[in-house]
């Protein structure tokens, strides 16, 4: 791999003064994770490399990567539970994934936390994402967007797609060919409204003529989440649910059939299930929980393999780079974090 931008001089925890915000405190479930799971041995697990920082320090954001570009959106920027129109963040950026370079800073959107980025023939797709309304020092008025556009680096621009069947946040989005899948989350309505969950799986398929948004059920209640895609299968991992507990459960999505089955349970810790990342590298997933520890899913699906050990962190982001994955960004010890890292994987 090539030195350039990526590496960073020293091993120092990239931190902001400021703390990260969620709506809830993670509770613990009490069940803890099922099924086989291989425990990591001290100092036998790869460190991940720092790298260079993000623009900001961020948490609840959204990342993806196209044609040799790592892109990054919005995020809670501000300190924990302080929701208003200065806690979110609709800075757009990318950088090089290889080489060096500087972040290029790129056209904002509505600032946004806890929404969902994904990549598709060189563009890329903001879905949905959490916006206080509220001014700082007011009382809080959070809602849930609807919103969804597409980014041409063609153009530099933004382009509105057809809206979400209903406001969505704290969810996540995955493509499969060229079907854009968002799962989980909830609708904040602001003004003391009930929080309505969602039920389904929203569906829109980019290569359509006139795009139309279907839905699906989906087997779980629950948001804070995270999703990837093999390409086959969807995987969604960890959350919250509706009682705040911590869920270490995956549920795994058959597209071609339209089933769900249950995979292995995340390993680790009570919190491992609260804010996790992951992302799908040579037809694996990779996921990266609240300890620090990665893990990698058996080729047969029955449990896990610990591959390495990064920074501890929650809400965050794991990148897919050829033979690597790229660690971003997320909370700990109530700072957002800018911290970039390196973790090879294999194929």
């Amino acid at each position: 791999m090539k030195a350039g931008w990526w590496v960073a001089a020293t091993w120092t925890l990239a931190m902001s003064a400021t703390a990260t915000g969620h709506f809830l405190s993670p509770v613990p479930d009490g069940r803890g994770p099922q099924g086989p799971v291989t425990a990591p041995t001290e100092g036998a697990a790869p460190r991940a490399t720092v790298l260079a920082a993000l623009p900001e320090p961020t948490s609840s954001f959204g990342a993806a990567a196209a044609d040799g570009w790592l892109y990054v959106f919005g995020g809670h920027v501000s300190p924990t539970h302080a929701y208003s129109t200065a806690a979110v963040s609709g800075h757009f950026a990318r950088r090089r994934l290889r080489g060096d370079g500087a972040w290029e800073t790129l056209p904002a959107g509505p600032p946004a936390q806890g929404l969902g980025l994904v990549a598709h023939q060189g563009r890329v797709y903001r879905v949905g994402g959490m916006q206080p309304r509220n001014e700082p020092g007011t009382p809080p008025d959070t809602r849930s967007l609807d919103v969804v556009a597409r980014f041409d680096p063609a153009t530099h621009a933004w382009n509105a797609l057809p809206p979400l069947p209903a406001a969505r946040s704290s969810h996540d989005a995955v493509m499969v060919g060229s079907r854009l899948f968002v799962l989980g989350g909830w609708n904040l309505r602001g003004g003391g409204r009930s929080t309505e969950w969602a039920a389904t799986m929203d569906i829109l398929d980019l290569a359509a003529a006139t795009p139309v948004w279907t839905s699906v059920p989906q087997p779980f209640t629950r948001r804070a989440l995270i999703a990837a895609a093999d390409g086959t299968r969807i995987y969604v991992v960890g959350g919250f649910d509706q009682q705040s507990r911590v869920v270490h459960g995956v549920d795994v999505y058959d597209v071609a059939r339209g089933t769900w089955t249950a995979g292995p349970a995340l390993p680790g810790g009570p919190n491992n299930g609260f804010g996790p990342a992951a992302a799908v590298v040579g037809g694996r997933l990779v996921v990266s929980v609240d300890d620090g520890s990665v893990h990698r899913l058996r080729t047969d699906g029955s449990g896990w393999e610990p591959i390495g050990r990064a920074s501890p962190r929650i809400v965050h982001r794991l990148v897919a780079d050829d033979d690597r994955v790229l660690i971003l960004g997320g909370a700990r010890a109530g700072a957002n974090l800018d911290l970039v890292e390196s973790l090879p994987v294999g194929r």
